[in-house]
């Protein structure tokens, strides 16, 4: 991919939300598809944590909220949710994801699962506190065995999602966000 040239690396570049929008819609199609065959599995992942997570540090805040707003929607659309439940949820994934970048930037394997673990453990009970909200109470308060399992299981998908992203990050030569801003003369 060296020997392109400028304006051929320009259009991958521009090609790079259509290619994100074509992950959230093969994620949702899977998780669909996938969750009535393994029933074991079935409350331990979430489809699209690790790409919104992955939206959240190496997105500019317009460029991932709108793509977050359509993953949102997608599965909000797909699932027997009320609407906008899944939007919100991950709204806020999304906005939690963006706010540890001025503290943490993820980018290598073990701070990208140490970041994914903390969140999807905030994820579980995010999801519940905006469900009450919406009236419906999905799924009650979950037992410890299934709350480490649902952060287990979403540490290491999510690790292996959020890997295949920075992959098509670098083919598409997107180059990353990042917050480290150096400071210019003494104190």
């Amino acid at each position: 991919m060296l020997f392109l040239q400028p304006n051929q690396k320009r259009f991958l570049n521009s090609l790079n939300p259509l290619v994100m929008v074509v992950c959230v819609f093969a994620v949702v199609t899977i998780r669909t598809t996938v969750d009535p065959w393994i029933p074991l599995f079935s409350g331990y992942w979430d489809a699209l944590f690790a790409l919104i997570v992955y939206l959240g540090q190496r997105r500019t805040f317009v460029e991932g909220g709108i793509l977050t707003l359509f993953a949102g929607h997608i599965y909000s659309l797909s699932s027997s949710a009320p609407i906008g439940l899944f939007v919100i949820y991950y709204g806020v994934i999304f906005l939690v994801a963006r706010l540890l970048t001025y503290v943490i930037y993820a980018n290598t394997w073990l701070s990208v699962l140490a970041l994914l673990v903390a969140l999807s453990l905030l994820s579980r009970f995010l999801l519940w506190g905006i469900a009450i909200g919406f009236g419906h109470r999905i799924f009650g308060v979950a037992h410890a065995a299934d709350l480490l399992g649902y952060v287990v299981f979403n540490g290491g998908i999510g690790l292996v999602i959020y890997s295949f992203l920075g992959t098509v990050d670098r083919i598409t030569f997107k180059v990353p966000r990042i917050n480290i801003e150096m400071a210019e003369g003494g104190f």
